[in-house]
């Protein structure tokens, strides 16, 4: 039997400063100052923290943020402890953000990630249908910690209407134009051959592999290969109105998809 997930609105210090242990814990690098997380939460922002037996084992942090007339939630962190990865605990965490900002009158949540995580992605906009069509370049700058260190910091910036109901509309795969050939090393590791660029089909797949961190520490290069050559396909492909709106993804296999669609 599985242990129950228990999520809670933070605001106490002592609650606070249990965030910042576990923040160093997954990312290993400076955490969020108390003094912005309680800020924050005083003033429209949310931390949530996700407990199993009383042991904090996962947060999620956001603020407001503001542009062009629109006030709207800015997501910011969400991490979950090692040893419970993989179980389903950041989309439970997703939507209980979800309903807490609309709570608080929010109709739009954004926040950042790296298009090449692959579980993120398929979190983000597999599971949560949010949708893309910013890719921010080293959005971050040079960051040296474990999972961003010998990468540019290039991040999609995702959008999710949160009072639209989540309706499963992905483009079914067999309509998606794959416009990217993909090969194997001697590695095991996937690789772009070539790709070009369609822009007349309704649906284009780019792919990803599964598994980037692991190419980074094995061949540095195959991962800044797999990052500028993705980039340029993603800014193009936005630039020509598509968005990136489901995922492909099958077990077992070493790449999985973004299907991008034209924009309505």
């Amino acid at each position: 039997m599985t242990d129950e997930f228990i999520i809670k609105s933070l605001s106490a210090l002592e609650d606070l400063q249990e965030v910042q242990r576990l923040e160093a814990i997954v990312w290993g690098m400076d955490c969020v100052p108390i003094h912005q997380t309680i800020t924050a939460v005083k003033n429209g922002g949310l931390v949530l923290g996700g407990y199993i037996n009383g042991q904090l084992v996962g947060f999620q942090y956001s603020f407001p943020g503001f542009k062009d007339g629109r006030g709207y939630l800015c997501s910011h962190m969400l991490a979950i402890h090692p040893a419970h990865q993989k179980k389903g605990y950041g989309r439970l965490l997703k939507l209980a953000q979800k309903e807490e900002a609309l709570k608080k009158g929010y109709d739009l949540i954004t926040w950042t990630y790296d298009p090449l995580e692959s579980v993120n992605a398929n979190l983000n906009i597999g599971k949560l249908k949010a949708v893309c069509s910013t890719y921010m370049e080293d959005c971050y700058g040079n960051m040296k910690d474990t999972l961003n260190e010998g990468l540019s910091t290039d991040r999609f910036m995702v959008e999710w209407n949160i009072r639209q109901e989540a309706k499963d509309e992905t483009p079914l795969p067999d309509k998606a134009i794959h416009i990217v050939t993909t090969g194997m090393n001697d590695q095991g590791f996937p690789y772009i051959k070539d790709y070009h660029f369609e822009t007349n089909a309704e649906v284009i797949a780019i792919p990803i592999p599964t598994d980037i961190q692991q190419i980074k520490k094995s061949d540095l290069r195959l991962a800044i290969d797999w990052r500028l050559k993705t980039g340029e396909l993603f800014k193009a492909l936005f630039a020509k109105g598509y968005v990136a709106a489901g995922i492909e993804r099958e077990q077992g296999e070493n790449i999985q998809n973004y299907l991008l669609k034209k924009q309505e």
